[in-house]
């Protein structure tokens, strides 16, 4: 995921120049056409990850600042630099906002947060005026799976 301006910049080179080079494979003749083909389907794969990276960053710049995605809990963390990308915050103010310091906002984004501990994603959310919602859901086999075997008394 782009995470801010920087990355944004340096993947549209990126983009830039892949599809350069697509179009320069494309027309060697002195390679292997067999190369080539390889080459183009691995470069066409680069240019549709960062086309979606890109198209991703955009849309989240354009969103209104008060529409976040619904998403699972394991994707908690990501809501955090979404909010960052929307509301147009710059590293520096983000970290402020947070209380952290601007490596250490970096560090975490870097991670994509994972090493936050669960509290301290809380406590980021509720700096931020985010809300949580714990939507109803209906239980699948696994976790009826689970609960059957926690109402189930061990045998020795």
């Amino acid at each position: 995921m782009i995470k801010n301006e920087k990355q944004y910049k340096i993947s549209k080179k990126k983009f830039t120049d892949t599809v350069a080079e697509i179009k320069r494979v494309k027309e060697a003749t002195d390679q292997d056409p067999l190369r080539n083909k390889l080459l183009v389907a691995a470069l066409m794969n680069v240019k549709e990850n960062l086309d979606h990276e890109i198209t991703v960053y955009e849309s989240l710049k354009n969103t209104p600042p008060k529409t976040l995605a619904e998403r699972m809990i394991a994707e908690l963390p990501s809501i955090l630099t979404e909010f960052k990308i929307i509301t147009g915050l710059t590293q520096k103010e983000f970290a402020e906002i947070l209380g952290v310091k601007e490596q250490q906002l970096q560090r975490y984004e870097a991670d994509n947060f994972k090493g936050v501990t669960f509290k301290t994603l809380l406590k980021f959310l509720d700096v931020l005026g985010l809300e949580i919602t714990i939507k109803e859901t209906r239980l699948n086999k696994s976790r009826k799976k689970v609960a059957r075997q926690r109402n189930t008394p061990q045998r020795h």
